[in-house]
C-alpha cells in the first residue's frame, strides 16, 4: 500500500460510513439469497422421464373359398385356401381377410381406430444408380370400414376386410386402357391405426400396415409381413433444482462477509477507531500537497548565506507552492524531505513537513508540535543547527 495509504482508507471509510454499512449489508443479502436458493428452497424443474416401453403388433390373415366353375380344378369347389402367396383369379377371385392387432409391455388397455383402405393405382417404376423412382399415373381409394374398439391387454384384437381382387383388377385395367397408361397396375389393403393407451399422459400412435397385392396373368399374388412398432410413453415430473457451486460455497461466504464487515465497521466506529486526529489529517494534507505539486518541487543544498535570510513560514505546502508560482521560482527541497524553501526578494519561506503519525499512537493527545531539546532539526543543507536559528 502506498505510504498513508491506510490512513487514506480509514478516512474513506469514515466519510462513508453509511455507505460502507449499506454496501456490506447488500453483500449479506446477496450471500442469504444464495444460501435460501442453494440449501433451503433451490427451486424446481420439469423434466419429461421415460414411464415404460410397450409394443404394437400387426399382421394379416387372409384366405378365398373356390368358387364352382364348369371346368375341372386341383381345388374342390366351396373349400377355402389360406394364407396363400399366389391365388388364382378365375376360381378365388374374392380375397377375404382380417386384420390381426396385439401387443406386449402394457398393463393398460388400448383405444383403437382401425381405418381400411382399399388402393388401387398405376405405377411406374424407374431406376437410377442405385435408387428407384415411382411414377403413379393415376390412383383410386376405396373404402372398407372404420372400427372404434377397446384392446385389452394380454389379448388379440381383428378387424375384418373382403375386397374382390378379380372384379377390382379388371376395372383397373379398363381404367388404364382407357387412359393409355402405361404403368403397371398394384392394389394393396392399407390399415391406418390410432393406438392410445388408457393411462395419463398418453401420447396417441399412428400406425400404417399394408397388405399388397399384384396381378400376373391369371393369379393374384398376396405378400403382407407382420410388423412390430415399439413406443416409449413419457411422463412429466417435477424435480428439485441442484444447488449451484456459487450458491454452496460462495453464498455462505458473502453473508459471512457482509455481516462481518459491518459488524466490524460498526463496532470501529463506535471505538472511534475511525475518526482521524489532526495530526493525521494534517500529514494526509500534506502528503496530497507533495504528489500535486511534485514537478515544482526540486531537492538541493541551499548555501550558507541563504540560511541567514528572514524566514516566512507558510501554513502549508500549497501555501509555498503558491509563492514559488507567483515570484517563478522553484520550491526547494530538503536532503531529508522534511522542509521546504523558496528564495525571493532577499526573504527565505520556508514550510516544515508535519511529523508523519505512529498507528500506535493513535487518537492519542498530540503532543510531537515542537522538537525536544536533544533532537536536532534537518536544514537545507543538512546541518544539525536547529530551525529557530532561521526564524526571523
Amino acid at each position: 500500500m502506498s505510504e498513508g495509504g491506510s490512513l487514506r482508507v480509514q478516512a474513506l471509510l469514515d466519510r462513508w460510513f453509511v455507505a460502507a454499512i449499506v454496501g456490506c449489508l447488500a453483500v449479506a443479502t446477496i450471500g442469504g439469497v444464495l444460501v435460501h436458493g442453494a440449501y433451503i428452497d433451490p427451486g424446481t424443474h420439469q423434466e419429461q422421464r421415460e414411464v415404460d416401453e410397450w409394443r404394437a403388433n400387426g399382421s394379416f390373415t387372409h384366405h378365398s373359398v373356390v368358387r364352382n366353375v364348369s371346368f375341372d380344378t386341383p381345388f374342390e369347389p366351396g373349400t377355402t385356401v389360406r394364407d396363400r402367396d399366389i391365388y388364382f383369379q378365375r376360381v378365388m377371385p374374392v380375397l377375404t381377410g382380417e386384420f390381426v392387432f396385439a401387443t406386449t409391455g402394457t398393463e393398460n388397455p388400448v383405444n383403437l381406430t382401425v381405418d381400411r383402405r382399399l388402393v388401387v393405382e398405376s405405377v411406374e417404376e424407374t431406376s437410377f444408380d442405385s435408387s428407384e423412382e415411382s411414377t403413379v399415373f393415376w390412383q383410386e381409394t376405396q373404402t372398407l370400414g372404420i372400427n372404434r374398439t377397446v384392446h385389452q391387454p394380454d389379448s388379440v384384437t381383428t378387424v375384418p376386410f373382403d375386397v374382390n381382387v378379380t372384379r377390382t383388377f379388371e376395372e383397373a385395367n379398363n381404367v388404364s386402357d382407357r387412359l393409355d397408361s402405361p404403368g403397371e397396375t398394384r392394389s394393396e389393403i392399407l390399415v391406418t391405426v390410432v393406438a392410445t393407451r388408457q393411462s395419463d399422459d398418453a401420447t396417441p400412435r399412428r400406425l400404417t400396415f399394408s397388405l399388397p397385392i399384384t396381378s400376373d396373368s391369371g393369379i393374384y399374388r398376396v405378400a403382407g409381413t407382420p410388423r412390430t412398432e415399439p413406443f416409449t410413453e413419457t411422463t412429466t415430473v417435477t424435480v428439485q433444482n441442484e444447488p449451484s457451486t456459487l450458491g454452496q460455497v460462495g453464498g455462505p461466504l458473502l453473508a459471512a462477509v457482509g455481516v462481518l464487515g459491518a459488524l466490524g465497521l460498526a463496532g470501529a466506529r463506535y471505538r472511534g477507531a475511525l475518526s482521524l486526529t489532526e495530526q493525521e489529517r494534517e500529514w494526509l494534507a500534506y502528503r496530497d500537497d507533495r504528489t500535486d505539486f511534485d514537478e515544482w518541487i526540486s531537492t538541493v543544498r541551499l548555501p550558507d548565506d541563504v540560511e541567514n535570510l528572514p524566514v516566512a513560514e507558510a501554513e502549508t505546502l500549497a501555501d509555498l507552492v503558491d509563492v514559488a508560482i507567483d515570484s517563478d521560482n522553484p520550491v526547494l527541497e530538503s536532503a531529508a524531505g522534511e522542509e521546504y524553501y523558496v528564495v525571493h526578494d532577499g526573504y527565505r519561506y520556508a514550510f516544515e513537513a508535519p511529523p508523519k503519525p505512529e498507528r500506535d499512537d493513535l487518537h492519542s493527545p498530540d503532543t510531537s508540535d515542537s522538537s525536544s531539546d536533544d533532537e536536532p532539526a534537518v536544514t537545507a543543507n543538512g546541518g544539525g543547527d536547529p530551525l529557530d536559528e532561521f526564524e526571523a
